[in-house]
């Protein structure tokens, strides 16, 4: 014979169950790589386009957030058609770039944006010790592209 309390505490255990795997479902999901910003939280800006040789031309991009117009200085810019590219002191990354024609030219980039810092702080009673660790909140993926005049 089964008691009302046996059924009771089974039937939290289900919940609880449930509630654990769909929580461990969200931190999977959360914490499986960078989200995509909305495009309409960042813009990519050409800062400079200058010739570098016959049918290259050096271009200087820079990712900035829409809301105040401030550069992200610590964004990972690329760009897969890029020959080369070099990191500015400014945040922004130069890319050479092979152009077949004088005119306007297009150019896809992409920027990893990391995600927020937040501190961390624990304190052990029993020997008197203070903790504290960084943790850095998930990425997200900046897709775009710029357009600029190749010589």
């Amino acid at each position: 014979m089964e008691c009302p309390l046996h059924r009771t505490l089974v039937g939290a255990g289900a919940v609880l169950a449930a509630s654990a795997a769909s929580f461990a479902a969200a931190v999977a999901i959360t914490m499986s790589g960078p989200a995509f910003a909305a495009p309409s939280d960042y813009r990519f800006e050409v800062v400079q386009a200058v010739p570098a040789g016959p049918g290259k031309s050096e271009v200087t991009v820079r990712l900035v957030r829409t809301v105040n117009g401030t550069p992200v200085a610590n964004a990972e810019i690329s760009a897969a058609t890029a020959i080369n590219s070099v990191a500015e002191p400014t945040g922004s990354r130069r890319f050479r770039v092979e152009t077949a024609t004088a005119g306007p030219q297009t150019l896809q980039v992409s920027a990893k944006v990391p995600g927020a810092t937040r501190v961390e702080r624990s304190f052990n009673f029993s020997v008197k010790f203070m903790q504290e660790r960084a943790i850095r909140g998930a990425s997200e993926m900046v897709i775009g592209a710029v357009t600029f005049e190749a010589q």
